[in-house]
């Protein structure tokens, strides 16, 4: 974060703070929630020495004890709902109860399971999570995450042996990721997040493929991913967490963005995103969350002719029961912005 970033970040902090401090954040919730429902987008739960170790970025984490922050103040101050409340109202346009709330995982990481299940137990909440199916169960990684590890093994590697930093950046300095040689930091992952980040414009489908496949050459690793912290799910444990309460939703087979591919790729991805689930899960998968939020109104229409009831984006604010059932709105929550439960609460009401 720059200089200027983190005197922007202390000023929210300072008035967030203030202002739950004075009572009014707590006022302005029950102002701007009235009759409304905030739909909450979490994706991984992660303790310290977890992130350390994970390929995501930050922008998709909270730690434990954060989350069981939240949780607790959801408890108190929030109506939460059941999917099918949910889902209830929006279709027959029945007006929430002020301050609702729905709980949402995107991606099915193993880590909701292990962090995220026994907190929402301990509340008594309910929650959806959202599949990709064809990462759930298998040894597989989303492209960042294994692009992530296989640099950080590139810079480390090179580190060893300087004579090989030529050859890594005659591969990767033409998509702009060649900057990771040098950063001096011991811990390279963080630069290395955040290089991918900023260089995203230029990682097609078929450029990430290819690096992906030129950099397990280079370093002479297995073609298979090695999933570790960032696995998904196996489909035992999504049993386990439906037998909890915990309840789930459609994200395509293979996380592709739906908006930007050919519409009947597009189809096939969603439709067999909810036959797989509706088989696995013997039940009638009811709800879908675009990947990365990328839709438009045809790929919606595609979502609805398959059988879903309503879809999710990956962005927004605070909803009423009149929203449009395929562009529902949730609001990102990450470890950075929500540390406090005044800047929680802050988020969540629209302030920052």
């Amino acid at each position: 974060m720059t200089h200027g970033g983190r005197v922007k970040y202390a000023i929210k902090v300072g008035v967030a703070h203030i202002l739950y401090a004075l009572g009014l954040l707590q006022l302005w919730q029950r102002i701007a929630l009235r009759r409304r429902a905030v739909v909450l987008m979490y994706h991984r739960v992660l303790t310290a020495e977890q992130r350390r170790q994970s390929g995501s970025h930050p922008a998709i984490i909270v730690e434990p004890e954060t989350f069981s922050g939240h949780m607790l103040l959801v408890k108190r101050r929030f109506k939460v709902l059941s999917l099918e409340d949910f889902t209830d109202r929006i279709e027959r346009k029945i007006p929430f109860d002020d301050s609702s709330c729905l709980i949402t995982f995107d991606d099915g990481w193993t880590d909701n399971v292990t962090n995220a299940l026994p907190i929402l137990r301990k509340y008594a909440l309910p929650a959806v999570v959202f599949l990709p199916v064809n990462f759930i169960g298998r040894n597989r990684l989303f492209w960042q995450e294994a692009l992530v590890h296989l640099l950080v093994l590139a810079v480390m590697t090179v580190r060893k042996d300087p004579t090989r930093e030529t050859r890594f950046r005659d591969l990767l300095d033409p998509i702009g990721l060649g900057e990771i040689f040098d950063v001096r930091h011991d811990d390279p992952r963080p630069y290395v997040i955040e290089t991918i980040s900023k260089n995203r414009k230029w990682l097609t489908p078929s450029v990430v493929e290819a690096t992906l496949t030129n950099l397990r050459i280079e370093l002479r690793v297995e073609n298979g991913d090695s999933a570790g912290i960032d696995s998904f799910m196996s489909w035992e444990q999504v049993d386990t967490m439906s037998r909890q309460g915990i309840e789930f939703g459609g994200h395509g087979a293979e996380h592709r963005l739906l908006s930007q591919i050919p519409i009947p790729e597009a189809r096939e991805d969603i439709q067999l995103s909810k036959e797989v689930i509706d088989l696995k899960l013997k039940c009638d998968t009811s709800t879908f969350s675009y990947p990365r939020g990328y839709w438009n109104p045809e790929v919606a229409g595609l979502v609805k002719a398959s059988g879903f009831r309503l879809a999710f984006l990956a962005q927004g604010r605070s909803i009423s029961c009149h929203a449009n059932p395929f562009a529902i709105q949730r609001i990102n929550i990450c470890q950075a912005a929500t540390e406090s439960m005044p800047m929680f609460l802050a988020r969540v009401v629209g302030l920052f």
